[in-house]
């Protein structure tokens, strides 16, 4: 599990949720073309829909560990989740808070393992986000 990709996936989720959206609303558009059959569009529109249940049931588990978290965490979790770098390149400040963060966070989400189909997921739309 990459921490930093489930925390980047937890700020960033509108944004997939509304990508996957257009997806699911372009392969019903292009159902009514005709060029495949139904089963086709209907069979990737069902997988989607599977996807965007198993996110959110999973986005549901990460608001409830870091909800409960005080704000200037989720502000260090979200510059951390959203930095395109490693915070190596930051100062010992910065990073030491980033790694408090990162821990408390680690050590509230054990229950993260029920969401492997979830974080599976996170992985393969990880490029979307």
């Amino acid at each position: 599990m990459n921490r930093k990709r489930i925390l980047r996936f937890y700020f960033r989720a509108d944004a997939l949720n509304a990508l996957m959206d257009n997806i699911i609303l372009a392969y019903a558009l292009r159902s009514a073309e005709g060029t495949l059959r139904g089963e086709y569009y209907a069979g990737r529109i069902s997988e989607f829909i599977g996807a965007k249940v198993e996110l959110s049931s999973l986005w549901n588990y990460l608001d409830g560990v870091i909800s409960a978290m005080r704000e200037e965490e989720v502000e260090t979790l979200k510059f951390y989740a959203l930095t395109r770098k490693g915070i190596n390149g930051l100062d010992e400040d910065v990073r030491r808070r980033v790694k408090r963060s990162v821990i408390k966070f680690t050590r509230r989400a054990r229950g993260l393992e029920r969401f492997r189909c979830g974080i599976r997921l996170v992985g393969e739309y990880y490029c979307m986000f």
